[in-house]
């Protein structure tokens, strides 16, 4: 993306903001649906970021975290939303998770939802996006270490999940 049309999305270009928010799209989906699941969630997260986006932008001081800045606010608001909806339930100790099929990698998105928040979005972040964890402990606001450590968190739990439903 062209810093200039960044800058010029900041400082009140419609035009220029809808050619970033297009640029940006594919990443703001791909991240709205690992942490959400359910598209009708995600479409309705993408479009109140979409608003918030477009009511704060002259707040930007530095074009070149504007993706970071996007990314962040669709972040919190999906959080927002499985808040709202109280998504979040335990499961029983004697879960069984179906065994996957061979080329069929929908389990990951599964183990994925079984994942707190603060892991499943460090997860996204890393492996949908290929970000670093500079870039990551940037955009969730936290200690690059912390961001490690709670991506080594997350993997250690999805193969244990993984491990219990291969025995």
């Amino acid at each position: 993306m062209d810093d200039s049309l960044i800058q010029a999305a900041i400082k009140g270009n419609d035009e220029a903001l809808i050619l970033c928010l297009q640029h940006l799209s594919p990443q703001l989906v791909k991240t709205a649906a690992a942490l959400m699941g359910d598209s009708g969630s995600v479409e309705d997260c993408i479009a109140e970021t979409t608003l918030r986006v477009y009511k704060s932008r002259k707040q930007v001081k530095h074009p070149e975290f504007f993706k970071t800045w996007v990314i962040r606010i669709l972040i919190n608001q999906c959080n927002n939303e499985l808040k709202r909806q109280n998504r979040w339930i335990a499961l029983s100790d004697d879960f069984d998770m179906p065994a996957p099929q061979k080329d069929d990698y929908s389990f990951v998105h599964d183990i994925l939802a079984i994942l707190p928040n603060d892991l499943k979005e460090v997860v996204v972040l890393k492996y949908f996006h290929q970000m670093t964890f500079k870039e990551i402990a940037r955009i969730l606001d936290l200690p690059e270490s912390t961001a490690k450590s709670r991506c080594r968190l997350a993997l250690t739990k999805m193969r244990v999940e993984m491990e219990e439903e291969d025995e």
